[in-house]
């Protein structure tokens, strides 16, 4: 039986005898595919062009991971004629200049081609989203965008777009802060304060405090609540960092970072604070300072013999500086005194208080002549003839603005409503 003949005795041909032949059915006639500028590629555009309005100047190959990448992303797009021309018209700062000509080009550098370079690991990256982002995987960073152009689908507009980007950037009032901070990481330190995790957005409240990615942030200012188009409520910050910066960052945005974050922690107000907000004093008013009550324990039988004799003063300071000499001082009647109570004062006039507590307590105040330890005489200005409680509400009703709804009935020397 003959040997069956496999292959024809034809001499061999090769791939360039092939392509070399005519392409009657221009099979080989391909034209490469026209570059776009979608959505997609004008959204990683414009975060080029964030970066060079925020630091003045393009983003370089040599900074951290995100500036490496957008480095790459803006000399890829350069290398595309095409995909440069289609950005032209939202290229604010002349990045994608022509740069075959010299002198538009001024400024600008090309850097050898991707492919060129070692192979090196960054040693610093510490995850494979970091490896991934390095300088030796740049090259992927230039692959076909296609797979996100929506063909079948309906891309979704309506989604609700922020009326500005929240930008880091120093905090110029700083100084009005620091006291606030340091109290803060005193309390922290001390565990007189409590932190706890973070919950939900609608926690967040002007004066409050936050630890986000280790970083103390202090909420100064919320502004006005507005509905999202998907039924959510929001509202513009102005968020204080304790290194110096701040940002406008939106409420639900801050929330979700603080969600997000493994450390994000709530610090608990003390006490004080939240009586201070149920009384609607917030860290923008001035403390001007107390009010004091005191009871004298002079051991002159003249004023020991009238009935509630009290003190009621003004001080910038803390009480217990005020008193400390007040047996050679005879505003407190030369004697040691007793603390009854303070009250904190902000934004108060200290003329205008004692006007008014001496004009509306002037039938109750102590009308004699005292001789004080280096025989001078003297009138007591300050003291009064009332009960504490009595003398207290005054206060409290000059301090809010009511006490012109109120008199005094010098018969029972109570504090009535008009």
């Amino acid at each position: 039986m003959p040997p069956i003949k496999l292959r024809d005795s034809a001499p061999k041909r090769t791939l360039e005898d092939i392509f070399s032949e005519p392409d009657d059915l221009g099979l080989l006639s391909v034209k490469p595919k026209a570059s776009s500028s979608g959505p997609i590629e004008q959204a990683k555009f414009e975060e080029i062009n964030s970066f060079f309005e925020a630091h003045g100047r393009e983003p370089l190959s040599s900074g951290d991971l995100s500036e490496r990448t957008l480095s790459r992303r803006l000399a890829s797009i350069r290398k595309n004629k095409e995909l440069s021309q289609a950005l032209k018209p939202i290229d604010r700062h002349d990045l994608l200049a022509d740069l075959n000509n010299p002198e538009s080009a001024a400024g600008f550098s090309l850097s050898s081609p991707q492919d060129d370079r070692d192979f090196e690991i960054d040693e610093s990256a510490s995850s494979l989203e970091d490896i991934l982002n390095s300088d030796s995987f740049s090259v992927f960073d230039e692959g076909d965008d296609s797979i996100f152009d929506l063909t079948h689908v309906h891309a979704v507009d309506d989604r609700a777009t922020p009326d500005e980007i929240a930008q880091r950037k120093p905090c110029n009032d700083f100084r009005r802060f620091e006291k606030l901070f340091n109290d803060v990481r005193e309390g922290i330190k001390s565990k007189s304060l409590k932190v706890t995790r973070f919950k939900q957005a609608s926690q967040i409240s002007q004066g409050d405090f936050f630890i986000l990615q280790g970083v103390i942030c202090f909420i100064d200012e919320v502004g006005e609540t507005r509905e999202t188009k998907n039924g959510h409520f929001d509202a513009r910050l102005r968020v204080i960092f304790d290194n110096g910066t701040e940002s406008n960052l939106l409420l639900r945005s801050l929330g979700k970072a603080l969600h997000l974050d493994g450390t994000g922690r709530r610090v608990i107000p003390d006490p004080s604070t939240v009586e201070d907000a149920f009384n609607n004093v917030t860290h923008k008013d001035k403390l001007s300072g107390q009010i004091y009550f005191l009871r004298s324990l002079t051991n002159n039988a003249q004023l020991k013999a009238i009935p509630n004799l009290i003190k009621i003063g003004f001080t910038s300071g803390t009480v217990e500086d005020r008193v400390k000499n007040a047996e050679k001082d005879p505003t407190f009647l030369e004697a040691p005194v007793k603390i009854l109570g303070a009250l904190d004062c902000y934004n108060l006039n200290p003329n205008k208080f004692e006007t008014l507590i001496h004009g509306f307590l002037h039938a109750q105040r102590i009308q004699m002549k005292l001789v004080s330890m280096d025989g001078s005489s003297y009138q007591p200005k300050e003291w009064f003839s009332v009960d504490f409680d009595t003398a207290r509400e005054v206060a409290r009703r000059i301090i809010d603005g009511t006490i012109v709804n109120y008199r005094m009935d010098n018969t029972t020397a109570r504090i009535v409503h008009k």
